[in-house]
């Protein structure tokens, strides 16, 4: 009889030996490449992971004590880990700092304090150790105060995705250039086109912005939206005319003596000193003129020789953004444009 259960119990062995060896529906080598895990809720898990991948986190493993956030991460995530949650880690979609959840160059505290964690402080039979504290919540920033040409710069992608075609005509009694009727103090002050086409030309859309652009700034500082300054209607009148330079000569009416004869802004006359959301009123060689809204110099061999802006012109079919280029001479004699650049008028809004 012990002769009998020793035969079975080698026999035993060497079919668990086996196993081991060519493995067995639930665990080892599946024999496609792939390896095979029980899963904790029963049943199997095939995990994707292939010899070189393993190979791969083996190495990672072995050599993770050279990162200097991982380890500790790892070890206090391993314990309150359930079983499901131990898979292997994206190590290669991860840094080492994100990992531990710390922000970069930072120190988690258990290894600031020598790699080591704390010991908790006893509590006496029968007592309850008091919760911690929540961390102080950080306040919410104060908003920001935008400056008036960050405001414009707001503006002007308001219009962004949408038709505004370009419209010149002289039905002044019924189309102003604007995409939409502007009111000043309750009054119609511009007419939009009848049609509803959200058409503009130049010195409409430039006007139109601004005019946001001041009842946001208004709305900002908790004044009214329906006032731009301490402008009448009869006063806003003019100023609107001045900006479309339909009061007299440009020399004497234009977008900057609006501004500084009403207390919203002066004139620039250094080109260095313009900034993106200031307002130009531009002219050509060929009897030709323009009001944009200004977003950047061009530059070639240390001079300034063109212009970016936004406005709505012919050229692009309405609203867009475009390049021009000055009068100013190359070195072999040729101009770079047409655009006057002694004949810029440059006015910044300053409410």
């Amino acid at each position: 009889m012990n002769i009998i259960t020793a035969y079975i119990a080698q026999f035993l062995w060497i079919i668990l030996l086996l196993t081991n060896l060519f493995g067995h529906p639930g665990q080892g080598n599946t024999g496609d490449g792939k390896f095979q895990t029980p899963d904790p809720k029963g049943g199997i898990r095939t995990e994707d992971i292939d010899k070189a991948s393993l190979e791969r986190y083996r190495e990672y493993f072995g050599a993770r004590e050279t990162y200097p956030y991982s380890t500790i991460a790892m070890n206090q995530s391993r314990k309150s880990a359930t079983p499901a949650e131990e898979d292997p880690v994206d190590v290669e979609n991860k840094t080492p700092e994100t990992y531990a959840g710390t922000e970069k160059g930072e120190t988690p505290e258990t290894e600031a304090k020598g790699g080591k964690e704390q010991p908790q402080e006893p509590v006496a039979r029968g007592e309850r150790k008091a919760p911690e504290a929540a961390p102080p919540q950080a306040s919410e920033p104060p908003a920001v105060k935008k400056g008036f040409n960050q405001i414009v710069l707001d503006m002007i992608q308001t219009y962004k995705g949408g038709r505004y075609p370009y419209l010149m005509s002289n039905d002044y009694a019924n189309y102003n250039g604007v995409t939409e009727n502007i009111y000043y103090d309750g009054n119609l002050l511009l007419k939009a086109h009848p049609s509803g086409n959200k058409a503009s030309h130049c010195v409409g859309i430039t006007f139109e912005v601004f005019f946001k652009a001041m009842q946001e700034w208004n709305r900002r500082q908790g004044r009214n939206t329906d006032r731009i300054g301490n402008l009448s209607y009869a006063q806003m009148h003019d100023f609107m005319l001045q900006w479309y330079v339909a009061s007299g000569s440009k020399s004497q009416g234009n977008l900057t003596t609006a501004l500084e004869q009403y207390g919203l802004g002066r004139r620039i006359t250094d080109l260095n000193a313009a900034q993106p959301g200031d307002f130009i009123d531009l002219s050509r060689e060929n009897n030709t003129g323009h009001t944009v809204i200004f977003l950047g110099w061009i530059w070639d061999g240390g001079q300034i020789t063109g212009l970016h802006y936004w406005s709505s012109q012919s050229s692009t079919g309405g609203i867009s953004e475009k390049t021009e280029y000055f009068n100013v001479c190359r070195k072999d004699g040729t101009k770079y444009g047409n655009v006057m650049i002694d004949k810029l008028y440059i006015g910044r809004v300053t409410p």
